[in-house]
């Protein structure tokens, strides 16, 4: 199965990521590099098919990418754009961000398929290039999809929208029907051959790896639990940047719940005194990484045989360049089990791993902790203010049932000194943001739209019960500004 894969060209914005975890949802393996690579890169990758997303109109394509006899299949922008470098001339928008019923034409790519309305963004009119032809058409006479059947290159002007079931079909039939690829990959798939390699990888040697009570640290402890056993060596570093009551329940959930026994370190006052005088989130982030590093190669050198450094890095942070950011490794070969999988996918491989579910929907939270929440210098009198506000707005969240429904809802402790009255008296308190966000991954970001009796019912708590903040904010910016956190 070594070239049994789809390969997605990546030309810039979230398709990309997006079209490769609907093909991975259809049971087919692709991977994501970016559109740049060069057709030397493609040929000795050598895929079954290149599916290619992203981008703006203008962009250009390397035609020789088009000309390996690989069966081509281009999305949005990059059919104009794949239009464009074989002789096409565009004659302006048709269709611009409106829905029109399609007819699919017989074509193996719409097998299965019959007319539907779909929504468009862009359709231009275009004279296509010797050897093209529509297979596609509107009721309004346009042209949204086109081919050269016999070079088995593709063009659709448009995407699968969200949980699309044409959508999925169309990458389906790509992948398997044009491409003649295996729908061979799954969670039992991936685990069973992501354990045979961890143990020829280790051999009989021994690993060590930091767990934070995450969904990635989570599934990548159980699957390295079950590929080596207690050869694998887990620490909790206790930083003091947990939400409140975390890290005793991370402790007892490992021992108790996943059968593992990590080492709890308690670096809290060596993070804080790193922390002091710091108020950029950058150098927060990397002033924790610091001691973080410090901490786990201290671990290391006291565990006999250590040889490998287990790494939570997934697909996602791999492809945003997160994955290769941060620690010095101490001289140890480093491991990623999760690094090519999705975090839905992670989600699947802790499932059939048999993780609580409890543990799996967690909401993601990040590396540094409250001190990226916490703006301004991060001080354990903020800290306690922000863990007890954050306590409150999540209970509030859970109790109205929208923990499920949510990816992201937290609460951010701003640096803003503002005067209310308490007890009669003028005083001096925080103001704090609310968040609540549903961001799939790091493009997409939408605000949630909480009840208002929900608002007003978490801002009465938090200013009655908390004397250090009296003014709570509601953050409703979303994307394409802003991301998940704000920093």
């Amino acid at each position: 199965m070594a070239n049994d894969f789809i390969l997605v060209l990546d030309f810039g914005g979230q398709q990309a990521q997006s079209m490769a975890r609907k093909l991975r949802g259809q049971n087919y393996y692709c991977e994501v590099h970016p559109g740049d690579i060069s057709p030397e890169t493609v040929s000795r990758k050598a895929p079954r098919g290149l599916l290619l997303a992203g981008g703006s109109d203008g962009r250009p394509l390397n035609a020789e990418l088009l000309r390996l006899g690989l069966p081509v299949l281009a999305m949005g922008a990059c059919a104009r754009a794949m239009a464009a470098a074989l002789g096409a001339v565009s004659e302006g928008s048709l269709l611009t961000g409106r829905a029109s019923q399609i007819n699919f034409l017989p074509c193996p790519l719409f097998d299965g398929l019959g007319a539907s309305d779909r929504f468009f963004d862009r359709v231009d009119a275009l004279r296509l290039p010797e050897g093209f032809e529509p297979i596609a058409t509107t009721t309004d006479g346009v042209v949204p999809a086109f081919a050269n059947l016999p070079a088995n290159l593709y063009g659709l002007q448009f995407y699968p929208e969200s949980n699309d079931p044409d959508g999925a079909q169309i990458l389906a039939n790509f992948a398997g029907r044009i491409c003649g690829c295996s729908a061979y990959w799954s969670s039992e798939f991936y685990i069973d051959r992501e354990i045979e390699y961890l143990r020829e990888r280790i051999g009989n040697g021994r690993a060590i790896m930091a767990i934070s009570g995450g969904v990635d640290s989570t599934v990548c402890a159980v699957l390295m639990h079950r590929a080596i056993g207690e050869r694998l060596k887990c620490v909790f570093v206790d930083t003091g940047l947990l939400r409140k009551g975390e890290a005793e329940t991370v402790a007892h959930v490992f021992r108790e719940h996943l059968g593992l026994s990590p080492s709890v370190i308690d670096a809290r006052e060596r993070v804080l005194a790193a922390l002091r005088g710091l108020t950029d989130a950058r150098e927060k982030r990397r002033a924790v990484e610091r001691v973080f590093s410090q901490v786990m190669r201290a671990e290391a050198s006291a565990e006999p045989g250590a040889e490998f450094l287990v790494s939570g890095t997934n697909y996602a942070d791999l492809l945003s360049g997160d994955g290769e950011r941060i620690h010095d490794d101490g001289g140890l070969k480093r491991i990623e089990p999760i690094r090519m999988l999705f975090k839905d996918e992670v989600r699947a491989i802790g499932d059939a791993l048999g993780v609580p579910k409890d543990l799996l929907n967690r909401q993601p939270f990040p590396g540094p902790g409250l001190a990226v929440r916490c703006v301004g210098e991060v001080t354990e009198e903020k800290l306690a203010l922000l863990r007890d506000a954050d306590a409150i707005f999540r209970s509030e969240i859970v109790e109205a049932g929208l923990d499920r429904k949510l990816t992201h809802y937290f609460v951010i402790l701003t640096d803003i000194q503002t005067l209310g009255r308490r007890d009669g008296r003028t005083v001096s308190g925080y103001a704090c943001a609310l968040r609540a966000v549903n961001a799939p991954d790091a493009a997409n970001v939408s605000i949630a739209k909480l009840p208002y009796d929900l608002i007003e019912r978490v801002v009465q708590r938090i200013t009655s019960q908390i004397p250090g903040i009296n003014h709570v904010l509601y953050d409703v910016t979303g994307k394409p500004v802003a991301m998940a956190e704000w920093a």
